[in-house]
């Protein structure tokens, strides 16, 4: 997704003040919901251009030419579900946690930050949403290394799927 296409879904002309991003986020999503017309999908997309327009931006784009490039700061939203209720799926990310870094902050069941063994000084905020029996996980980064987003997530499934 690119400025524009964030601007477009939203519908807005400039993102310059995050009341107007808010605003315009809430309307997006009243159109777009499913009891008025629209779609899981559609609802989606607006999130990711909310969350595209608000968060700071990943210090190089995560895909260019088909290859892909390492951030600094980024933000993957929705990353991942798990196929159990908030405060589950908030345990499983504890156990994993235990294994990957140190927790420094939660907000159960809906918030975790820790901090990573690898790569040095990463730090990952999750946010869980439920959604229907399962809950969906979206991962902020920011580090002092370049980290692969996707890799990263992968660490983190890998962890949780071990747990059984």
């Amino acid at each position: 997704m690119d400025r524009a296409e964030a601007l477009r879904i939203l519908g807005v002309i400039d993102s310059g003040d995050s009341e107007v991003l808010r605003r315009a986020r809430r309307k997006a999503l009243l159109d777009n919901h499913p009891d008025h017309g629209g779609s899981r999908e559609a609802l989606a997309k607006v999130e990711s251009a909310f969350a595209y327009l608000s968060e700071p931006q990943p210090s190089a784009p995560r895909i260019r030419g088909g290859e892909q490039l390492r951030v600094r700061r980024g933000v993957d939203r929705p990353s991942f579900t798990i196929d159990v209720l908030p405060v589950e799926a908030f345990e499983a990310l504890l156990l994993a946690a235990a294994e990957l870094g140190d927790i420094s902050d939660d907000d159960p069941p809906y918030r975790l930050e820790v901090r990573l063994h690898e790569p040095a000084d990463t730090w990952v905020v999750f946010e869980l949403v439920p959604d229907a029996g399962s809950s969906t996980v979206s991962m902020s980064v920011e580090s002092t290394v370049a980290v692969d987003l996707d890799a990263l997530r992968d660490t983190w499934v890998g962890a949780i799927n071990a747990l059984g």
